[in-house]
């Protein structure tokens, strides 16, 4: 019986008990980016499933024309509540839109 050379989704997809010999680096490196991958598409299918538009925080400064300290003592006041999605924030363009329009109602109870 030869060695033969799979990938780590080919051994996934085999469903056989399988004997995998493999570098420490190369282990390493496999789940670095199984679990990217993994991230990606959670954040992919989130982002799919969250029909508000979601903006950077950069965004948000220039659409509100404010300081980033203000958007920070907005956060801590949950005037704006930011989502957070793959360890970013992001903030739904319909809280800024509805602070643009000055609803009151987008003040958070904390």
């Amino acid at each position: 019986m030869g060695i033969s050379k799979l990938s780590f989704q080919d051994v996934l997809a085999n469903g056989m008990a399988t004997l995998v010999v493999m570098r420490a680096e190369d282990l390493k490196q496999t789940i670095i980016d199984t679990v990217n991958e993994a991230k990606r598409n959670m954040e992919r299918d989130i982002a799919l499933n969250n029909s508000d538009v979601l903006l950077t925080s950069s965004q948000v400064l220039e659409r509100l024309s404010i300081s980033r300290t203000t958007l920070w003592h907005w956060v801590k006041k949950r005037y704006i509540i930011p989502v957070e999605i793959g360890g970013k924030q992001r903030y739904k363009l319909s809280d800024v839109n509805a602070i643009l329009k000055g609803e009151d109602e987008v003040f958070k109870e904390a």
